[in-house]
């Protein structure tokens, strides 16, 4: 279904589009140059996040501190993303990923040799959390709304569902490597992986090819640019519902960077290796779904509804679950739900969206899906401390459930 805003253009319906459709993509060198550097480089992002969850866990043994922590990482993502959306849109978008992946590179070199000279306190691991949210704040909408300049609007359907599985099955399989690098190696091996991985993001982008680049067409947003884009969001129900859903599974279903160590330690009382273990599992289901999604196609509302409902059974499992066996099958379904949902409103985002308010609105995913992490870290840190992590899963599983079924319930009349 196409938005009310076009610009003339309507993307063809993503359940049609062919294996073979979606892979001819990465034949544009400017996309496939900015396709495998963001794979590699969010990828190791997300390593450092599973790591440094572990690490503060090691050091300071509180739930509590660890959501504190996660929420710091992810605060930035509240306070700027909604302004990086409006500057995405104005500013030249390969310029400013230069600028945020370098602040990334740079803060992961530093946690890294911090992390290898002794162990470094909470607060500096808090404060170098920050700094890597506020680059992924203004980086993250930017990355979303460069794709039709890497590829123009004939093959934008394509790119968006290339990228979405990169975009989600990097949070999922790099949690996944981390933990495993963890496991057989040590938490400053993992950061200065992170670091190395910014040269393939760094390099592709001073590669790319400034004359195959597409620019967007118009006027650039004035000073009443956020106001513009919120009041599209609002007047367009696809887009409206898709938001509203994030909102709910980004605050309850994705805390896996507190949920993991937690499940781990606390229910399971297994260490390192039985959490690296868990992870890969949680990656391996990613990967499945990433390899379904480009055969079958990403689907509409109605499988993104579904995934996430499969996500708050997961959930409510997991923390009744007791058997290592049985989490681990657990985790590799929430591997695959969480990346068949991210993957879907994502993709559903970009095909609804018209080019002149992508920045903005994909800030507003970016947003509902990361910046909602430090309200969901923050209440599992709490609620294991106050109430022990299994019920606390439970609960969060439960509130899943429960959001989605009263925006099916509000959004089936219209």
């Amino acid at each position: 279904m196409s938005g009310p805003e076009t610009n003339g253009w309507q993307a063809p319906p993503p359940a049609h589009r062919r294996p073979k459709d979606m892979v001819r993509v990465l034949g544009v060198p400017n996309f496939a140059l900015f396709w495998t550097g963001q794979l590699v480089s969010g990828t190791g992002t997300w390593m450092q996040t599973v790591a440094m969850a572990w690490l503060v866990l090691q050091i300071s043994h509180s739930p509590g501190i660890l959501g504190t922590v996660t929420m710091l990482q992810f605060l930035p993502m509240m306070l700027f993303t909604l302004p990086a959306g409006v500057l995405a849109d104005r500013v030249p978008k390969r310029r400013l990923l230069l600028a945020t992946q370098g602040l990334a590179a740079l803060q992961a070199v530093v946690l890294g040799a911090l992390t290898l000279v002794g162990t470094p306190q909470v607060g500096v691991l808090a404060v170098m959390a920050f700094v890597l949210g506020l680059s992924n704040a203004f980086n993250n909408p930017t990355q979303q709304a460069f794709l039709p300049e890497l590829v123009g609007r004939s093959l934008l359907p394509d790119a968006v569902t290339m990228n979405s599985i990169q975009f989600n099955g990097t949070r999922m399989v790099g949690s996944a490597l981390g933990g495993l690098v963890l496991a057989q190696s040590s938490a400053a091996a993992v950061f200065l992986l992170n670091a190395a991985s910014f040269l393939a993001s760094l390099s592709a982008l001073l590669l790319l090819r400034g004359s195959a680049l597409h620019p967007p067409a118009g006027e650039r947003p004035g000073r009443r640019a956020l106001r513009e884009g919120l009041a599209y969001t609002f007047r367009t129900p696809a887009v409206l519902f898709v938001l509203a859903s994030l909102a709910v599974v980004g605050t309850f279903g994705f805390n896996w960077p507190v949920a993991g160590p937690l499940i781990a330690q606390d229910l399971l009382g297994v260490g390192a290796d039985g959490f690296g273990a868990l992870m890969g599992a949680f990656g391996a289901g990613s990967l499945l779904a990433g390899a379904g999604l480009i055969v079958l196609g990403v689907g509409g509302r109605r499988r993104m509804v579904a995934a996430a409902a499969v996500l708050a059974v997961v959930l409510v499992a997991l923390g009744v679950s007791r058997s290592y066996p049985v989490s681990l099958a657990l985790m590799v379904l929430a591997g695959i739900s969480g990346t068949v949902y991210t993957t879907t409103a994502n993709s559903t985002l970009q095909r609804e969206v018209p080019d002149r308010l992508r920045g903005r609105v994909m800030s507003l995913f970016v947003l509902l899906m990361a910046g909602s992490t430090p309200i969901g870290a923050t209440l599992l840190g709490w609620g294991a401390d106050a109430f022990g992590i299994a019920a606390t899963i439970v609960g969060f599983g439960t509130v899943t459930a429960a959001g989605l079924l009263a925006l099916v319930v509000r959004r089936r009349p219209a």
